[in-house]
């Protein structure tokens, strides 16, 4: 399970993602990284298959 939804949660409320990160012991250079990065083969690959079981 990856915090990273509840940390950028938290901010989207206002709340510290130094704070949250801390708490959740996560770098907070991993959060960021995280937000720039472009998701792998498989992440891509599962959106495509979620996108044709819907269609069905």
């Amino acid at each position: 399970m990856t915090v990273h939804p509840f940390i950028e949660a938290e901010k989207q409320g206002g709340h510290s993602v130094k704070r949250a990160c801390e708490l959740l012991q996560v770098s907070r250079s991993a959060f960021y990284h995280r937000l720039s990065a472009t998701p792998g083969p498989r992440r891509t690959r599962d959106e495509e298959l979620t996108a044709r079981i819907a269609e069905a």
